[in-house]
């Protein structure tokens, strides 16, 4: 299968599970090239503007605004949905575009008003499912309301053995939105070049090189996994560069990408079943805990659960417990602007702009949604709540 080819199959079941047409779909080597192009066509239109946003986030949803002479500004996030909150105030003149992130795989309810903000204000709505591949905000009828949706074959996200990849969905509508701009993004995006040999090679052998770093003692890891970045042999989540505000020029997929993806997006569906499953039990199993809540009990299929302790001293007690018996536990988006800015300047961050964000981002632990039924039984025999969970999670390992 060549590389037009696995494009065509790939776009095929992406609009098959999303329920869309495969023509509106276009494959990118990572998710970010795919924003990036979108904002930078944005900026050729509309010259300097402000896109709203959000802090509680990866650094690398931010650098395609930075990167195409737009400046973010940010707003809080909903502590139930970990996602951007109240918009409208942050509108101005200036506002060109909004981000609509569904953190966790979670599409909060709010997901019509932010849609319905964007339309009124005729701004560019993008939409980041980077953490629920194929699944959009839609209205009642089931019509996509975003301009843009964003989407991730990444590390750690939905398929967890694709390393490399993005979908971006390019809503039809936006034809009759802003036609000069659709045309500007769909040929971009179908014109987007193929990635240095150095890029094609790292992608090849980044399983097998990140399956010996994860052997390696916690002692040496950073230092070996830098190490072999700066001989350029590996390629990280978050490079070094990218924590300075800058992005990588965009690339298209490639026939190795495609080919990995096309081995296990055909389990999506199973996927989904097995995380809805699993969230499903944490919402019954965790509820009224004492010691952490529940974000969002919310029937969805999530990537990950969050759950929120009082304090950071005890969310890392139960992070390092966990972790130790084997799981697999994220602390999403700790630091702010994860992994952290080099400067919050270059961002045009201040904590000030979130208190929300900065209050709970090192509170929250994400459970795992992928488990099997056995080690959902052991991860709840862990944390299941009792009377003094947390005094029972450390003693039981003392």
């Amino acid at each position: 299968m060549d590389l037009s080819q696995s494009n065509l199959a790939i776009r095929k079941l992406l609009a098959e599970y999303s329920h869309t047409d495969h023509d509106d779909w276009f494959l990118t080597f990572k998710a970010r090239f795919g924003m990036a192009v979108a904002m930078q066509c944005i900026y050729d239109i509309y010259g300097h503007g402000e896109v709203i946003t959000q802090p509680y986030t990866c650094i690398t949803a931010i650098n395609p605004i930075l990167a195409s002479n737009l400046k973010p500004v940010y707003t809080d996030v909903d502590p139930n949905t970990l996602s951007l909150t109240n918009p409208e105030k942050l509108y101005s003149s200036k506002t060109v575009a909004v981000v609509m992130q569904h953190t966790m795989g979670i599409i909060g309810d709010d997901s019509a008003d932010i849609a319905a903000f964007a339309k009124k204000h005729r701004l560019i709505l993008f939409e980041d499912s980077a953490h629920c591949l194929t699944r959009m905000a839609t209205d009642k009828s089931g019509k996509v309301l975003a301009d843009i949706s964003v989407h991730s074959f990444g590390v750690e996200k939905i398929l967890q053995s694709t390393k490399f990849g993005g979908a971006i969905y390019i809503n039809p509508a936006l034809k009759h939105k802003n036609a000069q701009l659709y045309e500007k993004i769909t040929s971009s995006l179908l014109n987007l070049p193929q990635p240095p040999l150095g890029l094609k090679l790292r992608s090849r052998t980044y399983r097998f090189q990140n399956g010996i770093l994860q052997r390696m003692p916690n002692s040496i890891y950073h230092d070996l996994r830098n190490l072999a970045y700066k001989a350029h042999i590996f390629e990280l989540a978050v490079a070094p560069y990218e924590q300075s505000g800058e992005q990588s020029r965009p690339y298209a997929t490639t026939k190795y990408v495609n080919k990995i993806i096309l081995q296990h997006l055909p389990a999506l569906p199973a996927n989904y079943k097995r995380r809805l499953k699993n969230t499903r039990t944490y919402n019954k199993e965790l509820a009224n805990n004492g010691n952490f809540t529940i974000l969002a009990p919310i029937e969805q299929p999530l990537l990950a659960y969050p759950i929120l302790f009082p304090t950071t001293a005890a969310a890392t007690e139960v992070y390092d417990v966990l972790t130790s018996s084997k799981f697999h536990i994220r602390r999403w988006y700790s630091p702010l602007l994860y992994p952290g800015p080099t400067s919050n300047r270059r961002y045009s961050y201040n904590p000030k702009m979130a208190p929300t964000a900065e209050d709970i981002h090192s509170r929250v632990l994400c459970l795992p949604t992928d488990l099997s039924p056995e080690r959902m039984k052991t991860i709840l025999s862990i944390i299941k709540p009792v009377k003094n969970p947390v005094e029972k999670i450390i003693k039981s390992q003392k």
